[in-house]
């Protein structure tokens, strides 16, 4: 694990996840549980002691190999992996990566990721002062869209309220060929493939997703206009992580 590139910044703030604050040099959230704080110095030690975080950082995937591949197709890219190299996909809890993607519809990350602590800090559990964990499906069930609305989370309440009655399809997508799962989490009201291959890829580690976005029709459409996700197989969810965040980069500098 010596030899793994794991860069905080870019993983943890690339729009796969809203459970984490920055402060200063020290990222924390909430997982499994326990407020967890990390620093970019120190992370490779804390996976090495902790298997917890070892997964959910997905240090023993083949990054380094992936990497090497997709810089062989050349510009641009080459140019997005030395962009965004030590970008990992996280492991995260695929009831909490639902209701992210839900959230993340019409919506940009920092309002994401504030909409995520509200639902957190309203029916989630205290862990330590003013942090609070994702809340249950169980927890969430008290919920009314009257509150949810109140809460800002807009139009997107009812599609939380329908996420929470069918959330035991959730332990079925494990079993699932990848259009199959996709068609079962588009039963959900707002999830559709682009919300799905989200909850696939970062909740189930589906790494053959490739969500489209506003961002990545435009990265596509701009570089690789007559080519599908094919072309970076077998690392296409990783090719869209990479052009995502190099696309994004582009456009707000």
């Amino acid at each position: 694990m010596e030899h793994v590139v794991l860069d905080l910044q870019t993983t943890l703030f690339c729009g796969q996840s809203f459970g984490w604050l920055q402060e200063g040099d020290t990222y924390s959230a909430v997982l499994d549980g326990k407020l967890v704080r990390i620093r970019q110095e120190n992370i490779l030690e804390k996976c090495s002691q902790d298997l917890f975080l070892q997964h959910y950082f997905d240090m023993d995937w083949e990054y380094l190999k992936a990497e090497s591949y997709l810089g062989s197709l050349g510009y641009p890219m080459a140019d997005a992996v030395a962009h965004a190299q030590g970008l990992h996909i996280l492991n995260q809890d695929p009831w909490e990566v639902l209701i992210g993607f839900i959230l993340s519809q019409n919506n940009n990350i920092k309002r994401i990721t504030q909409m995520f602590q509200k639902l957190g800090k309203e029916y989630g559990t205290q862990v330590e002062s003013g942090r609070y964990s994702f809340p249950t499906q169980k927890q969430l069930q008290k919920a009314t869209e009257t509150e949810l609305r109140a809460l800002g989370m807009g139009f997107r309440a009812p599609y939380i309220l329908d996420a929470i009655q069918k959330s035991s399809l959730l332990d079925t997508i494990p079993l699932l060929e990848f259009e199959d799962a996709l068609l079962q989490l588009m039963t959900i009201r707002g999830v559709g493939r682009k919300v799905g291959s989200c909850v696939l890829l970062y909740g189930y580690h589906r790494m053959e997703a490739f969500p489209m976005d506003t961002w990545m029709k435009k990265a596509m459409a701009r570089w690789y206009p007559h080519e599908t996700s094919e072309i970076f197989s077998p690392y296409a969810a990783l090719a869209q992580q990479y052009l995502f965040h190099y696309v994004r980069t582009l456009e707000e500098s």
